[in-house]
């Protein structure tokens, strides 16, 4: 077993347990690199941190490359204090990132760099005040650069929606009933097809919404 800091050690003990720590504040730690915009690996234990509270956009989706980048502005070569962590079921540590005194999962989530998952804790109340902004702007990854409530080519309707709860690949046709009810939001997976074999060609399957029937409001 490699050699970690006491409490990090501490933390992975519990693993899987959903403690937290209250006033964690110490040591201050040193990053190795950064893995995308919202997970970076320690430099002593190598151990995997990610920001409490936010998802930030597969590298391989719109904007994941940018946050990957604005991460790696805030902390390269900087020393970060981990506030309030806990274990996830990955064996990440998932805490509260301060550089300065500065909520470094605030700034990510008002400049539009990753999206805000309400979890309980002290920041929460920033980072929801933090989504308002960036949401209502249409900042970042809820720009017209990675959201659409409309399909950029009229004939290409079919929404492919990325269920992130259940991780699963749907699509939907102007006929399903909840059609209207989902944005495209391609910071998040999902996309514009122009047809259901298309659809099913990317890896997406019809929503069991649309064997309902005919489109009808949520």
């Amino acid at each position: 077993m490699k050699k970690v800091g006491l409490a990090v050690l501490t933390a992975v003990t519990i693993a899987g347990t959903g403690m937290a720590f209250k006033n964690f504040v110490s040591p201050y730690e040193t990053i190795n690199k950064i893995a995308d915009g919202d997970t970076f690996i320690l430099e002593v234990n190598k151990q995997a941190v990610r920001l409490y509270g936010i998802d930030a956009p597969e590298l391989t989706n719109c904007y994941g490359s940018e946050s990957f980048a604005r991460l790696d502005q805030l902390l390269k070569k900087r020393q970060v204090q981990l506030k309030e962590p806990v274990v996830d079921k990955f064996g990440r540590i998932v805490a509260l990132v301060f550089v300065d005194g500065k909520l470094i999962n605030e700034i990510m989530i008002r400049e539009g760099f990753v999206a805000y998952r309400s979890e309980p804790g002290s920041g929460k109340e920033a980072m929801k005040a933090a989504h308002e902004i960036s949401k209502s702007q249409k900042i970042g990854i809820y720009s017209k650069v990675c959201s659409d409530e409309v399909p950029p080519d009229p004939k290409c309707n079919i929404k492919g929606n990325h269920d992130l709860d259940r991780d699963e690949y749907l699509y939907l046709t102007p006929e399903c009933p909840y059609y209207n009810a989902v944005n495209i939001r391609r910071f998040e997976g999902d996309q514009w097809f122009c047809s259901p074999s298309d659809a099913q060609k990317a890896g997406f399957k019809i929503s069991t919404a649309c064997a309902l029937g005919t489109n009808r409001k949520p």
